[in-house]
């Protein structure tokens, strides 16, 4: 999996990152204008960052994000 963490998907657990985001691209409907195409592909990124930080247990709990934020109201 590279930095970006894109490879296990659709695509299988081999998939390089250009052969992942040529398929992302490739699903992409005809009219899709650069911002959509380039907000899918960020989107996908983020969501396998995501996933990867949950697998390594890193993680916030809720409860946590909650303290956190209402000491950002005091």
């Amino acid at each position: 999996m590279s930095a970006a963490g894109i490879g296990i998907s659709k695509g299988g657990p081999l998939s390089t990152a250009k052969e992942e985001l040529t398929r992302l691209i490739q699903d992409q409907p005809d009219d899709s204008s650069a911002e959509e195409i380039v907000r899918e592909l960020a989107f996908h990124v983020m969501v396998d960052r995501g996933l990867a930080d949950s697998d390594a247990r890193r993680i916030v709990s809720n409860e946590e994000t909650a303290r956190r934020i209402r000491s950002w109201r005091s």
